[in-house]
């Protein structure tokens, strides 16, 4: 077996254990994807994202958790995905029973109802952005479904017929076959890895650049009981404060949030009071700047971004290191743009096709013979 054999089945065999590792948490069920309709939840998802949950023991859920559960006594098949704001226990004829107190982010109020432990139906794990109003379109627009399914389908099924009229004849079909294999065996993709190199070099230095000059604060702080954030960039900036104490995530107020660009002309101000409870906007609002509350002497990191992933993402990240969401949007940026000018750096090549250089004193003697000039 040739070298390059072993690396191909190698390269599948590696995407295939990823696609089964991937999908198979779906098929048993300990996974499940569902799409946002409300914007309870903004900025962390959107309407019309897919969010994933993963299973989870009701015992080891916090307070600061996203869950997705069934409202109790709601109608079967819907649900909500919130935040636990705090944990209680009731009992029943069985025993002792976990209840959760929800709310959504960009809510006013928390919900006016207790989620028992049997009703969550598991913890928020992953968000894809706008993946759900694709799903949505290709379940309500007929346009759609012709453009995305029917006239693929077409074009495959006229491929087919094509294929089986060629090779109905068998001395033909052998013919092709034959050529095809010489084809084959004489293609190969050819990296120019000098112009691979410059490509990564000159991106990564763009997106290197429009981050930096986008980000506001990042690192470890003490907050003080008021704390002013500010967007001085030119693009949306999202901020996320995570406390050295995780049991004070919610008495930071707003811990997360996104901010709009700077603008000399009009820049909007907007501070906090968050009283008893914490009362969270009744509706979602950008602003230029922000005043966050929070215990005083509270020793928390922070991290400030562009806004040019998924909030959801960027929190994530943040969580585990404050400059990790920076370093992700520069090395998915470039990867992108990269990949995006692949025709440049990696091109189709076929062997024997090399044309001899001539050189210039041997095309003027050839000229000269043709033409019959001495």
């Amino acid at each position: 077996m040739k070298k390059k054999e072993i690396i191909q089945i190698a390269i599948f065999l590696i995407i295939g254990i990823l696609l089964i590792n991937t999908l198979m948490p779906f098929y048993t069920g300990s996974e499940q994807f569902m799409i946002v309709l409300s914007g309870s939840m903004v900025p962390l998802f959107l309407p019309g994202d897919i969010v994933i949950t993963k299973s989870v023991d009701p015992n080891e859920l916090n307070v600061g958790d996203v869950i997705t559960f069934q409202v109790p006594g709601g109608k079967p098949g819907t649900f909500v995905t919130h935040r636990i704001i705090s944990i209680g226990k009731f009992y029943s004829s069985t025993g002792e029973i976990r209840s959760f107190h929800t709310k959504g982010d960009a809510n006013n109020v928390v919900d006016d109802f207790k989620v028992p432990a049997i009703n969550v139906v598991g913890k928020l794990a992953f968000v894809i952005p706008f993946l759900g109003l694709l799903i949505d379109a290709f379940r309500t627009s007929k346009i759609f479904f012709i453009l995305m399914v029917m006239l693929p389908s077409s074009i495959i099924v006229l491929d087919e017929i094509r294929n089986m009229m060629i090779y109905n004849n068998p001395r033909r079909a052998r013919k092709l076959e034959r050529e095809q294999k010489k084809i084959a065996k004489k293609t190969y993709y050819k990296l120019e890895w000098s112009k691979l190199t410059q490509i990564i070099l000159v991106s990564g230095l763009i997106f290197s650049g429009i981050v930096a000059f986008n980000l506001g604060d990042n690192g470890h702080i003490v907050l003080k009981s008021e704390n002013k954030i500010d967007n001085s960039g030119f693009l949306p900036m999202v901020y996320t404060i995570k406390p050295d104490n995780p049991e004070l995530m919610l008495d930071i107020y707003p811990w997360y949030g996104v901010l709009t660009p700077f603008n000399e002309t009009k820049v909007n101000e907007y501070e906090v009071s968050a009283p008893d409870g914490v009362v969270a906007p009744s509706t979602y609002t950008q602003f230029n700047e922000i005043v966050v509350t929070a215990p005083e002497n509270t020793p928390a990191e922070i991290s400030t971004v562009p806004y040019i992933l998924p909030v959801f993402w960027i929190v994530e990240l943040a969580e585990i290191n404050p400059y990790l969401p920076a370093v992700a949007e520069i090395l998915i940026y470039t990867s992108a743009f990269t990949l995006f000018l692949l025709p440049l750096w990696c091109k189709k090549k076929v062997r024997g096709r090399h044309k001899k250089k001539i050189g210039l004193k041997r095309t003027l003697a050839l000229w000269k013979k043709t033409l019959n000039l001495r």
